[in-house]
Parts: structure tokens; C-alpha cells; sequence
């Protein structure tokens, strides 16, 4: 009788431990499928965003494109943890050029050709950070050109 009483309990107390494992185990994947879901959308955005900045750095002044990049501060915030290891470094270097390219430059000297140096590193500086959601993305370097230091 005692054999059975103590079956039964390690029978109940083994189908509890393999409850409990599973749910678990499946909360872990949906996390992991939210957190997958998640970076797909940011990377997507900042993808569209960096874009956005891309185009306006050609076609607009700086001032134009640094509040387009002010207009995303939120965005940026809110999905940091989301986004490519060095996209948030690279959209902060970014933000920092285009500030010094509207009049808050750095110490030194600068030559003539200052403003457009400056427009091109922010130009590289936002290829860079496509190259950052590319790679996130597991697109293969062949899909996209390299950039040019």
C-alpha cells in the first residue's frame, strides 16, 4: 500500500515538473517570436528612416535634415533594444554631423570645402547604418554596395 501512495505521488509530482518544463519552454519561444517580430519591424523602420535622412541630406538643407532626425528621437527610444548592435552608435554619429554641419561644428580649422566634408561623412555614416540592419537581416554583402571610408 505504501509502494503505491509513494507511486502515485512521484507520478504526480513528475507530471507537474513536465508542466511546468513545457510551459517553459513555450513561453521562452513566444518571447522569442515577440522579440523576432519586434526586430523585424524596427529594422524595417529604421531601414525607411535612414533612407528618409539619405534623401534629404541630398536633396534639402541640413537644418531639414536634422529635425527629420529629431522627428524620430521617440521612435529611436522606444525601439533601441530592437535594432542592430552599432545602428543606435551610427544614428547618434550621425545626428552629431549633422548638428556640427548646421553650426555647431567642432573646434579646428576649416577649409572651404568644410560643409560638403561634412555632408559626405554623414552620407557615409548613414550607409553605414544600412549596412548595420542588412547584416542584422542576414542579407548577403553581394546584395548591397560597400561603403566607401
Amino acid at each position: 500500500m505504501l509502494t503505491a501512495i509513494v507511486g502515485g505521488l512521484l507520478a504526480i509530482a513528475g507530471g507537474f515538473a513536465a508542466a511546468w518544463l513545457q510551459l517553459r519552454t513555450t513561453r521562452r519561444a513566444r518571447m522569442n517570436a515577440i522579440i523576432a517580430e519586434k526586430k523585424v519591424k524596427a529594422n524595417a523602420e529604421a531601414y525607411q528612416y535612414i533612407k528618409e535622412i539619405e534623401r534629404s541630406l541630398v536633396q534639402r538643407s541640413g537644418e531639414e535634415t536634422l529635425l527629420l532626425m529629431a522627428d524620430r528621437d521617440g521612435w529611436m527610444s522606444a525601439n533601441r533594444l530592437f535594432l542592430p548592435g552599432a545602428f543606435p552608435e551610427k544614428w547618434a554619429s550621425l545626428r552629431i554631423t549633422l548638428q556640427w554641419l548646421v553650426g555647431r561644428p567642432p573646434e579646428g580649422p576649416k577649409g572651404p570645402d568644410h560643409q560638403h566634408d561634412l555632408r559626405v561623412k554623414a552620407l557615409r555614416l548613414a550607409k553605414d547604418a544600412l549596412h548595420e540592419i542588412y547584416d542584422d537581416m542576414g542579407i548577403e554583402e553581394s546584395a548591397y554596395p560597400p561603403s566607401r571610408n
